[in-house]
C-alpha cells in the first residue's frame, strides 16, 4: 500500500501481526510509564490537580495496554523486542510518550491536557499509518480499530480541555523558584 504524503512512515510495526502487537503493547506501556513519571514530578512540586490528571491518563494507557495484551494472547507469545529495536515514526520514543520538555512544575490542567492531546493524536497517527501501509490484513484491521479508539481518546481529551481554559499570562511566575544544586 502506498502511504499518503502526510502519513508517518511505519516499518517494523506493520510487517507482521506479532510485531505489530508488540509495538502496540510497548506504545501503551511507555505512555503509562511517562504519565506516572510526570505525575510523580507534579506531586513533588505539590501540583496535585495536574498529578491527578496524569495518573488518570496513566490508568487509561494501562487499560488500553491490557486490552491489546488480551488480543495478543489469542495469537500466541509476542516476540521479544529490545527497547532500541522498536521502530517508531521518526523518533526513538513511543508516539504516545509525553515529552518531558513540555512539563513545568507550575503547569495547569490545561497544559497537562494539551500534552495528553498531542500524545493521543500521535498514537492515532501511528495506528492510522500502520493500517494504511501494512500488507497484512489482520494488522490493518487491528490498526484501524486502535486508530478509532485513539480518535475517541482525542475527542475525550478535547472535551476535557473545554473545562480547563488556557491560563492567563504569568501562570508560570514563581516569586520563590526552586533552587538548583550543582
Amino acid at each position: 500500500m502506498t502511504a499518503a504524503p502526510s502519513s508517518p512512515t511505519v516499518t517494523g510495526g506493520a510487517s507482521s501481526l506479532p510485531l505489530f502487537l508488540a509495538h502496540a503493547v510497548e506504545l501503551e506501556s511507555e505512555a503509562a510509564l511517562r504519565y506516572d513519571e510526570l505525575a510523580d514530578s507534579m506531586e513533588a512540586h505539590n501540583n496535585w490537580q495536574v498529578a491527578a490528571l496524569f495518573r488518570d491518563m496513566a490508568r487509561y494507557s494501562r487499560l488500553h495496554r491490557d486490552e491489546v495484551t488480551a488480543i495478543a494472547a489469542a495469537h500466541g507469545p509476542l516476540p521479544k523486542v529490545a527497547p532500541w529495536e522498536f521502530q517508531w515514526t521518526g523518533t526513538s520514543e513511543s508516539p504516545e510518550a509525553a515529552a518531558f520538555d513540555g512539563a513545568h512544575y507550575l503547569m495547569t490542567p490545561h497544559h497537562a491536557l494539551r500534552m495528553a492531546l498531542a500524545c493521543e493524536e500521535a498514537g492515532h497517527a501511528y495506528y492510522a499509518a500502520v493500517a494504511e501501509q501494512t500488507a497484512v490484513e489482520e494488522v490493518a484491521r487491528l490498526a484501524r480499530d486502535f486508530a478509532a479508539e485513539e480518535s475517541h481518546h482525542v475527542v475525550l481529551v478535547r472535551q476535557w480541555l473545554e473545562r480547563f481554559p488556557a491560563p492567563e499570562g504569568g501562570w508560570d511566575d514563581d516569586p520563590d523558584p526552586p533552587n538548583a544544586v550543582e
